[in-house]
């Protein structure tokens, strides 16, 4: 009887084994030279590592794809947790790099995990395992760079450590000093011992839905925060919106409540989206159908406003617009008591006033990088109101809630097209070539991939990174401004997953 309870327990614990979290690919699963950082300080604290090509290898290479999930190998010494952590953030990047050189990653980075509080709990000698917030589109060729960090943690985090490789000759590790904001603290020769897992963006792309007709009782209230303020008078407002009907307002975004320190909306009278700050209205001179995804922006640099439609500028509206600096909340939905209606998705503002290329390249890029210059806030609202880059985290008032949408959700051959899949990767030539000083280049991808298109001049030498950023299978056109390049011949590269181009094109002055 004995011997069949300890054969049963044998089997069972195979069996619980087994439903551990395993990654689909990863670099190791063996202690090495374990080290517990950042999980183990109480004040906080932020690693980097570079994981590069054709190591994630086990228990076969990773090929090209979406990341779903991200794991870090616990050391058999001792488990982690119940720990809780506040601000816990994952991001993730890829480059050509293989070793830090006495600073952070100097690149944009993408927040693919994003917690204000989290419990996290792992026996020693498992994977401790997150599920990320959006796909990462993965390119093996390149080496992932994975940032961890938190501003503070209380619970069990002592008696653990994270195992990790010992890379003699190569700086894989960087660290920072206790606390937030993160100051970089040293490099070492060491590689996180991790793993991730692959599959297809299958997660629905979710948007905020408002009441229809509008009322002002729903809506997401988002508390003040001081970087809320101080732009100058530049500003971009973009967003995805669908206006429930042309019987209430569709306000977008206001911050200020009655002070309207800055709003985009849209007249429930006429359909002509609109811009505010204090008492300045400028208005749209085109309008917006009611029950249509349409992709709406506002740029405002203090003198004049322009207003996009999908990705299409109108004439410029001459309006002296001074930011204001309340401390007033934010509003997604609402304005001071009017009200938004229908579906809004994609928000993002913006410290800077963007340029119509600008727009282009990314209107149909859901995950714009959290550190591209100037981004001050942006919601995916993929069943949540986080903002992943600077906190503006919102509560959802009244019936505000979720629905879905295909993204991209137009037909257009001037951005971006994600509903439409092409049947093979291209390149195309730049219209117009020759060209001063602007000119469009169009790209197309059958599948998902990380993209990076490069300007070099006649001599090979690297003028500019154009494109570098995840985009989702599709039909892309990014704008390109040689206003500071002299009259010549020069070549754009693009590479994304196996696939590399090259064309020429001409700067004519």
């Amino acid at each position: 009887m004995k011997k069949l309870y300890l054969l049963l327990i044998i089997i069972l614990s195979g069996i619980f084994l087994n439903l551990q979290a395993q990654p689909s690919h990863y670099n190791s699963s063996a202690d090495g030279t374990p080290n517990s950082f950042p999980f183990n300080i109480a004040g906080g604290k932020m690693v980097q590592g570079i994981i590069p090509p054709g190591t994630l290898i086990n228990p076969t290479p990773a090929p090209a794809g979406n990341i779903t999930k991200y794991y870090v190998r616990i050391a058999s010494t001792g488990p982690l947790g119940p720990a809780t952590y506040t601000d816990f953030k994952i991001l993730f990047a890829q480059s050509s790099m293989t070793v830090f050189s006495g600073s952070f990653y100097p690149g944009a980075m993408d927040t693919v995990y994003s917690r204000a509080s989290v419990t996290l709990t792992a026996a020693g000698g498992s994977w401790l395992e997150f599920v990320l917030d959006h796909p990462f589109a993965y390119n093996p060729a390149q080496s992932l760079i994975v940032q961890i960090g938190h501003c503070g943690v209380t619970g069990t985090y002592t008696g653990y450590s994270i195992a990790q490789t010992v890379v003699t000759g190569y700086m894989r590790r960087t660290y920072s000093t206790a606390g937030c904001p993160f100051a970089y603290g040293g490099q070492q020769e060491r590689e996180i011992n991790c793993g991730i897992t692959l599959g297809a963006a299958t997660t629905p792309n979710y948007t905020l839905k408002l009441a229809t007709p509008g009322v002002n009782t729903t809506y997401v209230q988002v508390p003040f925060v001081s970087s809320m303020v101080g732009f100058g008078n530049n500003i971009t407002i973009e967003a995805w919106v669908k206006p429930g009907g042309t019987t209430t307002a569709a306000t977008i975004l206001n911050k200020g409540v009655s002070s309207f320190d800055y709003q985009l909306g849209v007249s429930y009278t006429t359909m002509l989206p609109f811009f505010r700050a204090g008492g300045t209205i400028a208005t749209c001179p085109f309008p917006i159908q009611a029950g249509v995804w349409q992709h709406l922006a506002a740029v405002s640099n203090g003198s004049t406003v322009t207003f996009y439609l999908n990705g299409v500028a109108g004439t410029p509206v001459t309006a002296a617009c001074v930011l204001g600096s309340s401390s007033n909340e934010m509003r997604i939905g609402r304005g001071n008591s009017d009200a938004g209606s229908g579906n809004l998705d994609e928000i993002r503002v913006w410290s800077v006033a963007r340029t119509g290329p600008e727009i282009l390249a990314n209107m149909c890029n859901k995950w714009v990088p959290n550190n591209t210059a100037g981004l001050k806030a942006k919601w995916h609202f993929d069943s949540t109101y986080v903002d992943s880059v600077s906190g503006w985290n919102g509560t959802p008032m009244g019936t505000a809630g979720f629905d879905t949408m295909t993204f991209c959700p137009i037909a257009t051959n001037i951005s971006g097209n994600g509903a439409i899949i092409p049947e093979k990767y291209s390149l195309s030539q730049n219209y117009p070539n020759p060209f001063n000083p602007t000119t469009n280049i169009k790209f197309a991808i059958p599948k998902n991939g990380y993209v990076e298109i490069k300007i070099y001049d006649i001599l090979g030498k690297e003028i500019s990174t154009l494109v570098s950023d995840p985009y989702m299978a599709g039909e892309y056109i990014v704008g390109f401004n040689a206003s500071k390049l002299s009259s010549g011949v020069y070549f754009y590269r693009i590479v994304v997953n196996d696939f590399v181009q090259t064309r020429k094109m001409m700067v004519l002055k």
